[in-house]
């Protein structure tokens, strides 16, 4: 049923294909496509032109000033990118999706404390946190796969206590259902409950939430970007245009969206084109996602509709059998 669905499969389809380019470029590819020319000569053998070139036929998304296509650059980043959202999404479920299952069921009489503390909590900007504990980590003397790690950490936990809250609130209000309290009555453990009810009523919640959640964190890290904070390490190198004076620049190592968005400021006063290629990555993807939550929706509640009818259907057959009249017994 999931798979029948247009938007659920444009928006997978969108991001396993830029995935592949991705990995696939990172392995082969970038040897097969030839580098962009450092310097156009014309006629006489005169330097006419040099990076950045704007955008072209043959250079879709244009070349930056350090002789990068622009296009290239932006499929490199885009594994990283998205397996960043991904990963932190996916943390970030599970784990409140653990928390929200401990208050329910062990702190319920913390309940009025939690709920003060986590509504205070939503009106603090998630990049605000990001930019303060990012700074705070990233030292000078830390390795870059520890930095990526301890980045990722912080971007799971900023987002785990509005989740909580959300999932808290779906338990409780399915734990009111009357059938819950018969299970209570028949000897039903928490566990039991948990296994053969929350779960299977969270599932599909669970899923939407998912694409949510990256859609979220994608969008945070463009928040970031803004501020230069980036995932991973960053570069500074002396940039130097054959038309133009040297200048000190810094640069991401993994090509990473946000890091080149956030790393390419000065080029709105310059070249503008050159941040336009990471940014429809971000809005494609974005939208992908968000694709294939509403495609999970649309899929799921289908599915609620086609069992309410058959339910439906069954009473329908049942009931004449029902309102028919005993058999009279005439007595001889």
């Amino acid at each position: 049923m999931l798979l029948k669905n247009k938007k659920f499969l444009i928006g997978f389809t969108f991001i396993i294909v830029l995935t592949l380019l991705s990995v696939m470029y990172s392995i082969f590819l970038y040897k097969i496509i030839p580098d962009p020319p450092k310097m156009i000569y014309g006629e006489n053998n005169k330097l006419t032109d040099a990076p950045p070139y704007p955008p072209s036929f043959k250079f879709l998304l244009g070349v930056d000033r350090f002789g990068g296509d622009v296009f290239w650059k932006v499929i490199d980043g885009a594994k990283y990118t998205i397996a960043i959202a991904v990963i932190v999404s996916l943390f970030r479920i599970i784990l409140s999706l653990i928390g929200s299952l401990i208050y329910t069921f062990y702190l319920g009489k913390l309940r009025f404390f939690i709920e003060a503390g986590i509504r205070a909590y939503r009106f603090i900007p998630a990049v605000i946190l990001a930019i303060i504990f990012f700074v705070a980590v990233n030292m000078p003397d830390i390795t870059p796969m520890e930095l990526v790690i301890q980045q990722t950490l912080i971007l799971v936990i900023i987002g785990i206590v509005p989740l909580v809250g959300y999932l808290a609130a779906e338990t409780r209000v399915f734990l009111d259902f009357d059938f819950i309290s018969c299970s209570r009555i028949l000897g039903a453990s928490k566990g039991w409950i948990i296994k053969a009810h929350i779960f299977r009523y969270l599932r599909p919640r669970l899923f939407i939430l998912f694409t949510q959640q990256v859609a979220q964190t994608l969008l945070l890290l463009v928040h970031l970007g803004v501020f230069q904070i980036v995932i991973g390490k960053e570069e500074k190198i002396t940039s130097f245009n054959a038309l133009a004076s040297s200048d000190m620049v810094t640069l991401s190592l993994s090509n990473e969206w946000s890091g080149l968005i956030g790393l390419s400021y000065q080029e709105l006063m310059l070249d503008k084109w050159i941040i336009v290629g990471p940014s429809i990555g971000f809005v494609l993807t974005i939208y992908s996602f968000r694709l294939m939550g509403k495609g999970i929706e649309e899929s799921f509640t289908t599915r609620e509709e086609v069992k309410e009818d058959l339910v439906i259907e069954d009473n329908r057959e049942i009931k004449p059998f029902i309102e028919k009249k005993p058999f009279d017994l005439k007595h001889n």
